[in-house]
């Protein structure tokens, strides 16, 4: 899971201001109330978080590019708890607080008939969200919980590899964490055990750049720094394929460029689903980070 800088803008007057580098903002309070009432119908237990954290930091996963899909964060808050959370998209191209409430509500709704992530809402103990309009005709919501209740394949995490520190977590990242269906993916393709801890998913998050498509070599030399503080040795690969309106496919096609390294201990990757060229073709750059013995 992959974490970032936040701006919290907030509501004024009918009119949502424009939020800058495309950061969400917090809910209007009927909004906020209605997600309560819905998400207690799972969880009778969940609170709102009334001190505003997770509703801040939910407000960078608002964001225009956001990958529809569960979220896990590599920082805790600040008592030492994980988090987790979701976050997705709705055509909508209203601004005003009537409309952005009913997209939140539209979203809101489609996560409780599907019970996609009740095992989330049932697991936490608070909550906070973000909602972000005025991307290109859609409205994109996010959602925060902690402790996490991410997904976890079929055997127990590691314990025995570090987390990222908060101080590298607020690095610049452009890359995205890849969502569990693409833990699946990227399983099947590379036939390496994805790193449960999420600590190579969000070193490669800190590498992987939209220049890596012209590149023949990249160092990967942040995240050699980084992971040398921790002892940890890795191999790293990383590809791009143009994005013909299914980034889904697009990673298919870059996986199975990857080699397996039989010896790898485990893999974590990110993703950029949108770089544009100087011709307009957008890309795909997948980078996959595989730690050594």
């Amino acid at each position: 899971m992959l974490v970032f800088s936040i701006v919290l803008v907030t509501f004024s007057g009918d009119v949502i201001a424009e939020p800058p580098a495309g950061a969400g903002r917090a809910f209007p309070i009927d909004s906020e109330n209605y997600i309560i009432e819905q998400f207690q119908t799972i969880n009778s237990r969940l609170e709102w978080d009334t001190e505003n954290y997770l509703v801040d930091l939910a407000g960078h996963y608002a964001n225009c590019k956001a990958v529809d899909g569960q979220l896990s964060v590599a920082r805790l808050t600040p008592n030492g708890q994980s988090i987790g959370g979701m976050v997705e998209k709705t055509y909508g191209a209203g601004t005003d607080s009537e409309s952005v409430n009913s997209y939140i509500r539209d979203i809101v709704d489609r996560w409780t008939r599907s019970r996609s992530y009740n095992e989330q809402i049932r697991y936490a103990k608070r909550f906070g969200c973000s909602v972000r309009p005025g991307c290109s005709g859609r409205a994109v919501v996010s959602c925060l919980f902690t402790p996490s209740g991410a997904y976890v394949p079929n055997d127990e995490p590691r314990t025995d590899v570090p987390q990222l520190s908060n101080d590298f977590v607020n690095g610049e990242q452009e890359a995205l964490a890849f969502t569990p269906q693409q833990y699946q993916v990227a399983e099947k393709f590379l036939g390496n055990k994805w790193d449960r801890s999420h600590f190579l998913e969000n070193l490669s998050g800190y590498e992987t750049r939209c220049a890596m498509i012209d590149s023949p070599a990249w160092p990967f030399s942040t995240a050699q720094s980084m992971a040398a503080k921790y002892g940890v040795r890795f191999i790293s690969l990383y590809g791009s394929e143009r994005n013909h309106g299914s980034t889904g496919v697009a990673l298919e096609r870059i996986l199975s460029t990857f080699k397996a390294i039989r010896y790898a201990v485990e893999v974590g990757c990110s993703i950029i689903p949108d770089c544009i060229r100087a011709n307009g073709e957008m890309y795909v750059v997948v980078s996959c980070l595989y730690s050594e013995p």
